[in-house]
């Protein structure tokens, strides 16, 4: 997947920003977290026998401008939720690893943890989330993230931006190199939350623009 150069994200950060339509898109495939790796055997016997995760793929874009990358992901959703009362809100993330080679569905290792932003239909702001494992989020550093979502005809358009940069246990995106990005969908509809998502299979390699 490659992430173009461009004079200013700010130009991008609208999900329906027209800039986009010129932007190559990148299809990602998604599957449902496997069951057997959900971290209790309460989820794991609560969700045996209910359908989950049956997204089938994702369309990506990605620009940055030097400073920041801002990324447009869009998935097909025929009922929106937004987790008003008791439901659960639709959600997504984009993670990145942060040293090492992170096994994805593993969610990392305390030796290659990965770093990912989540956006939620509920909130406003997005959270950046360190994991080291199954079970092991933890707040992440700051990498100045936002997400921006907008529903219509069907389907999610969601636009994540963060810094290029990050200290401490962030994941550094350098231009002119490549890394590599992964996904996840929650859909609030059905009840989808924590690890009952549709997941990226694997990783999908990133190249910035010089």
């Amino acid at each position: 997947m490659r992430v173009q150069k461009v004079n200013t994200i700010a130009e991008y950060t609208d999900p329906a920003a027209p800039g986009w339509g010129s932007v190559e898109v990148t299809e990602i495939e998604t599957i449902p977290a496997p069951l057997g790796l959900q971290p209790t055997e309460y989820i794991q016997v609560s969700w045996e026998e209910r359908p989950y995760g049956a997204l089938e793929q994702a369309s990506l874009r990605a620009v940055h401008d030097g400073t920041s990358i801002a990324i447009q992901m869009i998935w097909e959703d025929p009922q929106p939720s937004t987790g008003a009362g008791e439901g659960f809100p639709d959600g997504a993330a984009i993670a990145f690893p942060v040293h090492g080679e992170p096994e994805l569905m593993q969610m990392g290792s305390p030796e290659a943890p990965m770093q990912f932003v989540q956006w939620q239909a509920s909130k406003k702001q997005a959270r950046s989330v360190l994991a080291k494992g199954i079970g092991s989020t933890l707040p992440g550093a700051a990498v100045g993230e936002t997400a921006t979502g907008s529903w219509s005809g069907g389907r999610w358009t969601v636009v994540f931006t963060r810094s290029l940069a990050g200290e401490g246990e962030s994941a550094n995106l350098v231009p002119g190199s490549n890394t590599q990005i992964g996904i996840a969908v929650w859909n609030g509809s059905n009840e989808e939350r924590a690890g009952i998502k549709a997941v990226s299979a694997d990783w999908t390699a990133l190249a910035l623009d010089r």
